[in-house]
């Protein structure tokens, strides 16, 4: 019987996920990666997601955001192959970190909506089967909420201001947030250093109200 122990060699460090804590439920480790072609170009993916959302100053300059459009275009023009090949890159075909991996650079993708919404229905049907932690669909759906205007519903979406603060982007029936949290294991609110990496970097249809919830101001990290 092959040894299921994954060689460490072939995995990268799990990418970090805001509000996470040590009782967040996620989908059981999958290995040996069946498609070690896919794991290697969402590990790519993210590592260059990173390194353009990483400003040195309070909000991004023409040049970063130049980086960033340039990124987006890339990674959404290689998911796509991948989506029509395979569906949602979940647990199954890539292992947790890679389907972690896969969230995060489909969330970053902002200046292409119809794909992250063609994404998020893969995403749902990969939750469904089991495929994919609710939490990561929540973080897409309100992400598209904040896109279209509309209210989001898990507060996991913040907006970057000129100044370089950062504010919670208004959500429905805030009475009701902690247990709709709690519902998609995302029960904890991020660092700063986690909302600002995860922060929309265009102008919402939507500006939060200041009494929203208070602004968080510092540099970028």
């Amino acid at each position: 019987m092959a040894d299921p122990t994954p060689d460490t060699r072939l995995v990268a460090p799990r990418p970090r996920v805001p509000g996470e804590s040590e009782t967040t439920v996620v989908p059981p480790r999958s290995w040996p990666c069946p498609r070690l072609d896919v794991l290697s170009t969402l590990f790519r993916l993210h590592s260059e997601g990173l390194a353009a959302r990483t400003f040195t100053g309070p909000v991004p300059t023409h040049d970063t955001m130049q980086d960033l459009l340039r990124w987006e275009q890339r990674s959404t023009r290689e998911l796509r192959q991948y989506f029509d090949a395979h569906g949602w890159p979940g647990v199954r075909l890539v292992g947790e970190v890679g389907a972690e991996a896969a969230w995060w650079v489909v969330m970053m993708c902002d200046r292409h909506t119809p794909f992250q919404r063609d994404a998020l229905g893969l995403l749902h049907e990969a939750v469904t089967a089991g495929d994919a932690p609710a939490r990561h669909a929540a973080y897409l759906g309100d992400r598209l909420l904040m896109h279209e205007g509309e209210l989001q519903t898990h507060g996991t979406q913040w907006v970057l201001h000129e100044d370089g603060s950062i504010s919670l982007y208004p959500v429905a029936d805030p009475s009701a947030l902690a247990e709709r949290r709690c519902a998609v294991g995302q029960p904890e609110a991020g660092t700063d250093s986690d909302v600002r990496l995860l922060s929309l970097t265009r102008r919402p249809r939507l500006e939060p109200p200041p009494h929203v919830r208070p602004s968080r101001e510092g540099n970028l990290t």
